[in-house]
């Protein structure tokens, strides 16, 4: 069976059809009233172009305009909440101003990443919103060359040799401190032995993430405590199930830290199958902030990162950059949202027993 191509019509179709000039059909469909033009003349044309579904073209209006209306978002995982939920504020964002994202994932893979890039380059895209994969310094450097508008979200990107300069805008959270107050809530609560599911993508957030986490329990492992970590490259909740079932395997601490949410999910089902009560017998704590944790019972300890404050920030940032607007978001290049840690009752406090 052949393929079926799209017919879009014209405005010579539509002319023919209202059996007029395309100069008039065109006068007609932008709304233009300057000229004489009987009403029985421009009813025909309306009801022409109603009856072949003529839409205008916005690529050819993007050739007369120098702008395509259109906006490239990379995100590295779909699954992550994390960048779905700042997608849908950039969605907002350049919506309300009549641009549409195209949103594609790269699934961490810098090739791809690098293909999709050079992939919105060809189609003329207005700009560009990236959570970058580990390469997203190099992958960005086509951007910089051809001056295209960018905003990198989630994950800062550097220069890698002596003497380049960075001046990529950023909006993202705080991801250090993100690690952070969730060591800072262990300690606090009395909590010397601790188990850690990391994932060990090499992009500076989970870099930063772990330092945090690392610095607040740092005075804990100094006074005796100790730490059992397990990581890898997956951020599957299989993955996190599994990680988490090989560390109670071959240790007992008191609390668990899982520093991304679908690892945590795989690791609360590992604990609730084992037989496992949290708090009880072992606490839980997590940056992330999906729905289950806080309609699990017990609700999980996490750290919420403002998703929607970095989306927005980026799509405002980026709308500033194509119009060529003087805005205070343009006057730094670094924006950083602070994170905010949300108790559930998962987390018990060692400090009175």
């Amino acid at each position: 069976m052949a393929g079926q191509k799209a017919y879009y019509a014209t405005i010579k179709d539509v002319a023919r059809l209202a059996r007029t000039s395309t100069a008039t059909v065109s006068y007609v469909l932008n709304g233009s009233t300057d000229r004489v033009m009987s009403p029985e003349l421009r009813q025909r044309v309306l009801d022409a172009a109603q009856t072949l579904h003529y839409r205008k073209s916005a690529v050819a209006s993007s050739l007369r305009a120098k702008q395509r209306g259109l906006i490239s978002v990379l995100i590295p995982q779909f699954s992550n909440i994390y960048f779905t939920r700042a997608c849908e504020s950039v969605e907002d964002v350049v919506f309300a101003n009549d641009f549409t994202p195209m949103i594609c994932d790269t699934r961490e893979d810098p090739e791809r990443e690098r293909r999709l890039l050079e992939n919105a380059i060809a189609q003329r895209m207005d700009g560009v919103i990236l959570g970058p994969t580990n390469a997203g310094w190099e992958n960005t450097d086509m951007l910089r060359r051809m001056n295209i508008p960018y905003v990198v979200i989630g994950r800062e990107i550097a220069p890698h040799k002596a003497g380049e300069s960075n001046d990529s805008y950023f909006a993202g959270d705080d991801s250090y401190q993100a690690g952070f107050l969730a060591g800072q809530c262990l300690a606090q609560n009395g909590h010397k032995h601790i188990g850690v599911v990391e994932w060990n993508g090499q992009v500076s957030s989970a870099v930063e993430r772990d330092l945090g986490f690392y610095d607040a329990v740092r005075e804990q492992m100094e006074q005796g405590g100790s730490m059992e970590v397990e990581s890898s490259g997956d951020l599957s909740i299989e993955e996190g199930y599994r990680l988490t079932k090989a560390l109670l395997q071959r240790a007992r601490p008191t609390a668990l830290f899982f520093g991304y949410h679908r690892h945590a999910q795989g690791g609360v089902q590992y604990l609730s199958e084992a037989g496992y009560s949290i708090p009880e017998d072992i606490s839980v704590i997590m940056v992330g902030t999906p729905a289950w944790a806080n309609l699990s019972n017990p609700a999980i300890h996490r750290v919420y990162q403002h998703e929607e404050w970095v989306g927005t920030t980026a799509g405002r940032i980026l709308m500033a950059q194509i119009k060529g607007e003087v805005s205070p978001l343009l006057r730094e290049k670094r924006h950083v949202c602070p994170c905010t840690l949300i108790k559930g009752t998962s987390v018990k406090d060692l400090t009175c027993t």
